[in-house]
């Protein structure tokens, strides 16, 4: 069963990111898993849950290892986030399924409201590593944490799409982390100031 799902989110990866959303099938995608149609009806009810999945899937595995990486510290963690960044930046189906996921979102209102809940929670996540960080560290930044999170979370995308464009020595590798170093430190030089 565990198989039979991961094999049909597998091949709903590569369909998706190559046809499109709306040009990808059912039928092309339980083909290119070696499965039946009906398999993808009883394990997630609809294409749109099935990309739903993909999404999800992708979300929270990216989470649990940035997760791991703060339970070693704010440090860790900010690595960790940055090979994220890295691996999503050099992966063409990740790419494509980001594109996707962004343009699938504005053309269609219920994808959209989740694609809002999944940064909603990703929003979370992140303000809640900020939060955790700031303490550790002992400071105050002057800002909220889900604002700083939203922040981090712009860069994070931005970020990736200049890696994608491959324009060399445009964007060194830790330029993430030096960013978020900097706007934390500069945060908490504001903060300390007053202002």
């Amino acid at each position: 069963m565990a198989r039979t799902r991961a094999a049909l989110l597998a091949a709903a990866a590569d369909v998706f990111a190559e046809r499109g959303y709306d040009g990808a099938s059912v039928d092309e995608i339980a083909r290119a898993a070696g499965g039946s149609v009906g398999s993808i009806y009883s394990r997630f009810g609809s294409k749109q849950d099935l990309f739903r999945a993909l999404m999800t899937g992708h979300l929270e595995g990216d989470l649990h290892r940035v997760r791991s990486g703060m339970d070693a510290g704010p440090e860790q963690a900010l690595a960790e986030l940055e090979t994220v960044l890295l691996e999503t930046a050099r992966s063409r189906p990740a790419t494509l399924l980001d594109a996707e996921t962004w343009a699938v979102a504005m053309r269609t209102p219920a994808m959209r409201a989740a694609v809002a809940d999944h940064h909603r929670r990703v929003r979370d996540e992140a303000a809640a590593m900020v939060a955790r960080g700031r303490a550790a560290a002992g400071v105050d930044l002057g800002v909220p944490d889900d604002e700083l999170a939203t922040a981090m979370i712009a860069l994070f995308h931005g970020l990736v799409r200049e890696y994608r464009l491959g324009v060399p020595g445009e964007a060194p590798p830790d330029l993430y982390s030096r960013m978020v170093h900097a706007l934390a430190t500069g945060l908490a030089a504001l903060a300390a100031d007053g202002g």
